[in-house]
């Protein structure tokens, strides 16, 4: 029996190497980035270096005639590139990327967006839902390509129901293969925290991202879906839990302290800076609800995961300690506020 074939965008990134772990025994893989592969990494399937938006994508659709896409291919504003470059990889290459599966008459889309479109404000609300508004914008321009990516995907979805559209909106992805900035923040030994601010905040770990991904894959509902780790916990435990230690920044200076990152060759964006400041806790029982999702991994497990071997392109990194149960990482662990949402 052929296995359905699915594309996954975004291919050569991390969270993607898990993805395709999980779905390789279900499906036949093709996965497509305008990054080369990683050295030392295989994909279990074809792999091609295309930008999103040239013709040769066309091609790729036709030639291989998905039955589904996974779209992972979300440049973050960490990257080094202009804003118009990241603009027209993330949202015209989205729209691209959706036309063409309109075309080609791909069944389903899973697109992964962030938690990031929401912004932080001091006056969120706890548990944040779908239906809420994405002001990320409003305060710094330097995201709207992730707003508006997700806005794309949406109208997508709304205009043509036949494909099945599931926009996915996860809170802080963590794992050992993870490099975003939050990751690569919490392997630090001395990570920066701005003086009289603690805000809760939520993590999944890099396993239940992938199955949450495959739940939407082979699920039948379609919409936007915010996905999260089990619980919430205040930030200066969840650097303490990961191995660091929190070193409060007067909020004059953070300015100065994410040039010096940068430097240091962490390159932090200034829109993460608020989050440091106000809790942005979405709730994901819809998502919980509509594919029967529960995260395996607690959030302190998923913190402690974090403890690996420093690699030589993290500034700052340190390698793992030995393992410990002493009595502050108990209070740590004790002070992690399970919640269901």
């Amino acid at each position: 029996m052929t296995r359905a074939r699915v594309l996954i965008t975004g291919a050569s990134g991390g969270l993607a190497e898990i993805v395709a772990e999980v779905l390789q025994g279900k499906f036949e893989l093709v996965g497509v980035d305008p990054r080369p592969m990683p050295e030392g990494r295989e994909f279990p399937g074809k792999f091609y270096q295309i930008d999103y938006r040239q013709r040769k994508m066309a091609d790729l659709f036709r030639t291989h005639e998905f039955e589904a896409m996974v779209h992972l291919g979300r440049v973050p504003a960490a990257a080094r590139l202009r804003k118009t470059q990241r603009f027209n990889l993330n949202v015209l290459g989205t729209r691209s990327l959706l036309d063409l599966a309109l075309k080609y008459k791909v069944k389903s889309c899973i697109v992964l967006s962030t938690f990031h479109v929401y912004g932080a404000h001091q006056h969120n609300h706890l548990y944040i839902s779908e239906e809420d508004p994405l002001l990320a914008s409003q305060t710094y321009s330097e995201i709207v390509d992730a707003v508006e990516l997700d806005n794309v995907s949406v109208a997508f979805s709304l205009r043509n129901p036949k494909v099945r559209t599931v926009v996915l909106r996860p809170t802080n992805i963590i794992g050992k293969r993870i490099m975003n900035q939050i990751s690569l923040y919490l392997r630090g030994n001395m990570c920066p925290t701005l003086l009289g601010y603690d805000p809760m905040w939520q993590f999944i770990d890099e396993n239940d991202m992938a199955n949450a991904i495959l739940l939407a894959l082979e699920g039948k509902k379609s919409g936007i879906y915010n996905v999260s780790g089990e619980g919430v916990i205040a930030l200066s435990h969840a650097i303490r839990l990961s191995g660091g230690n929190p070193v409060p920044v007067p909020g004059f200076l953070s300015n100065a302290v994410i040039t010096g990152m940068k430097f240091a060759g962490l390159n932090f964006p200034k829109h993460l800076v608020d989050f440091f400041k106000y809790p942005v806790v979405i709730s994901d029982k819809n998502f919980r609800k509509d594919f029967g999702y529960e995260p395996k991994s607690s959030t302190a497990d998923a913190l402690r995961a974090l403890r690996i071997e420093a690699l030589p392109d993290i500034p700052g990194g340190r390698a793992a300690p030995a393992p410990t149960t002493d009595s502050t990482e108990a209070a740590e662990e004790e002070k992690l506020q399970r919640t269901t949402t």
